[in-house]
């Protein structure tokens, strides 16, 4: 069920495999591999005739290590987290739309509902901090609200979008022109909260110091990452690698969530 076939303009033969998928014993996590194989034309040199033209040519659907990469999930209810390796050819935009593509045909060939599973990049709030660092002139900010597992409680937004039947809300904050945002106040700090977790997508625009120029920051293309050893083409100790990655990710998150509660209940009943 985890394979599908996509007819583009520019790869008309291109198909997209989850496999190798193995589950640890606890069955907390599984382990795999995401790909996808493409019609390529390969051209052999003819030493006789000292010519890539007269080589002899041959199609194959193929794929290589810049299209095949391990992936480790974090199985758990409360967690789904996802880890993954990329390479040039297959950047984290990419691996959301080939996963999010295999996920969403197995689950209409299993029958499961919901039919429609997204993938997300995680952005931690962290990140967006030090992007406000260096672009600090914010001017404009735009706030989509999802639903999603797990996540911050967003449970009065959610509350009001599960009355609308809608499963987006979209929230747009423009300063007057030539002025800027307050970054600084809490209420701004709460619009960016749940980036982590998968339930926003910010969008943010900023001027230039000189405000000659405009940096934009899209939460939809960041992905939180962390380096790991290099394992070459070896996609078995890849995979390996990617998921000691995720343990230690999903740690850390686990670790920072523990530690926001804890200061929280150290603020007393009112806050």
């Amino acid at each position: 069920m985890t394979h599908v076939q996509r007819k583009t303009s520019t790869h008309p033969q291109r198909q997209w495999f989850a496999a190798d998928m193995t589950i640890i014993p606890s069955g907390d996590f599984m382990m795999g591999t995401l790909g996808y194989a493409e019609q390529l034309t390969q051209v052999e040199f003819d030493p006789d005739a000292w010519s890539w033209i007269k080589g002899a040519t041959r199609s194959d659907d193929t794929g290589s290590e810049q299209t095949v990469v391990p992936f480790a999930i974090d199985l758990r209810e409360s967690e789904r987290w996802v880890a993954f390796a990329p390479t040039g050819r297959m950047q984290p935009r990419q691996f959301v739309s080939g996963f999010q593509r295999v996920l969403n045909e197995a689950v209409v060939e299993a029958g499961l509902l919901p039919v429609d599973w997204e993938v997300d990049l995680v952005t931690s709030e962290g990140r967006i901090e030090a992007w406000l660092h260096d672009h600090p002139r914010v001017f404009w900010m735009r706030r989509t609200i999802k639903f999603s597992n797990p996540g911050k409680d967003l449970s009065d937004d959610e509350a009001e979008m599960r009355a609308l039947a809608a499963n987006r809300k979209t929230e747009e904050f423009a300063a007057p022109r030539g002025q800027t945002l307050n970054t600084e106040v809490d209420d701004f700090r709460e619009k960016i909260e749940g980036t982590g977790r998968g339930n926003l997508d910010i969008i943010l625009k900023a001027r230039s110091l000189r405000g000659q120029s405009k940096q934009v920051f899209n939460s939809r293309n960041s992905a939180d990452y962390t380096y790991v050893d290099d394992f070459g083409t070896n996609l078995e100790q890849g995979i390996e690698t990617v998921l000691r990655a995720l343990r230690e990710y999903v740690d850390k998150v686990r670790g920072l969530g523990q530690s926001r509660l804890s200061a929280a209940d150290d603020e007393g009943p009112d806050h």
